[in-house]
């Protein structure tokens, strides 16, 4: 299973199933502030691996030279993904509609200027 291959529904599922294998919430079902919350913890554990970064450190993650610590950043961005997906399902939240529907709004915006250095 990868990107190109795998619906949004499949993984909303196997979070699901792993949820139920665990014995986590009731029938699978956590509560969903609390799955929120727990995603701002993991998002600060992602943030971590990017605190005091310089931008050519930054870079030198986009091109590829820091592949152990990417691989710790896509450990963590599961993480909060996971728990995206276990609150969308819970909540029946369609993502590709939410996702679309931000665009269309985010599109609808004045241009702001892209000041790199903010």
């Amino acid at each position: 299973m990868n990107d190109s291959n795998t619906t949004i529904d499949t993984l909303k599922e196997q979070v699901h199933q792993l949820c139920l294998r665990k014995g986590w919430g009731i029938e699978g079902v956590q509560n969903p502030q609390h799955v929120a919350m727990a995603m701002t913890v993991e998002m600060s554990e992602l943030l971590e691996h990017f605190q005091w970064l310089n931008p050519e450190d930054v870079e030198g993650l986009m091109n590829g030279d820091d592949p152990e610590r990417v691989a710790m950043i896509a450990e963590e961005f599961a993480d909060v993904m996971m728990y995206g997906l276990q609150l969308t399902r819970t909540l029946g939240i369609d993502i590709t509609r939410q996702v679309l529907r931000k665009i269309d709004i985010v599109d609808h915006r004045p241009p702001k200027p892209f000041n790199p250095k903010r």
